[in-house]
């Protein structure tokens, strides 16, 4: 393996030298003889290290796969301008999956809309779509129990359903407040949502109740 250290490389130019100008070079554990040249190829040999070594620096910068700090800053404000910026203590590689997402984003689904409020919130929260059984569930009796999940009024998780609503979803985002949910969160979750379809987004301040 070729030695680009500071003394390959002051070996490297003294070896292009003409022989019987300069004592050859000292093997291992013998003084050198030529103390003046070898400190002026030395001198040599660390800029040629240094520039090898930001060489391969500069190739690593090429690919956003092996970037690493700044240069994935700017490869982040080149694609997305200010839309993508690093967080406060964030990783280059908790960032670089961040830009690898936003470069090739999953849309349309609703895993995406569950994504996307997990990300804005930092939590999980809850999507129910009013044509999926399964979010609004289904009345039992005293019959036959188990029939629709055996849920019956007054239960947090029953819910109306209808099939006059295609294309809806209501959205509730367990920030701690009833507050209006931030438009930079309504704005994500409809950049990730089909086109002609609703989302109802509403900030809840726990989903333990409903």
């Amino acid at each position: 393996m070729t030695d680009t250290s500071q003394n390959g490389f002051a070996l490297r130019v003294r070896q292009l030298l003409p022989a019987g100008w300069f004592p050859n070079p000292p093997s291992s554990g013998d003084e050198e003889k030529a103390p003046v040249l070898n400190a002026l190829l030395q001198g040599f040999g660390s800029v040629f290290a240094w520039v090898w070594e930001l060489l391969n620096e500069t190739d690593k910068q090429t690919r956003l796969s092996t970037m690493t700090g700044a240069f994935l800053d700017m490869f982040a404000a080149d694609f997305f301008g200010t839309g993508l910026p690093r967080k406060q203590g964030e990783s280059d590689d908790e960032y670089r999956k961040r830009i690898q997402e936003a470069l090739f984003p999953s849309l349309g689904t609703r895993p995406d809309v569950e994504n996307t409020i997990q990300y804005e919130v930092g939590r999980v929260g809850r999507v129910i779509e009013p044509r999926n059984a399964t979010d609004c569930k289904g009345l039992g009796s005293l019959a036959s129990p188990a029939i629709g999940g055996g849920y019956g009024y007054g239960v947090p998780a029953l819910r109306y359903g209808s099939r006059e609503v295609p294309f809806q979803l209501f959205a509730q985002l367990p920030t701690g407040d009833t507050d209006k949910p931030s438009a930079q969160t309504l704005t994500r979750i409809s950049a990730v949502m089909p086109a002609g379809t609703i989302a109802w987004t509403q900030d809840v301040e726990s989903l333990e109740n409903g």
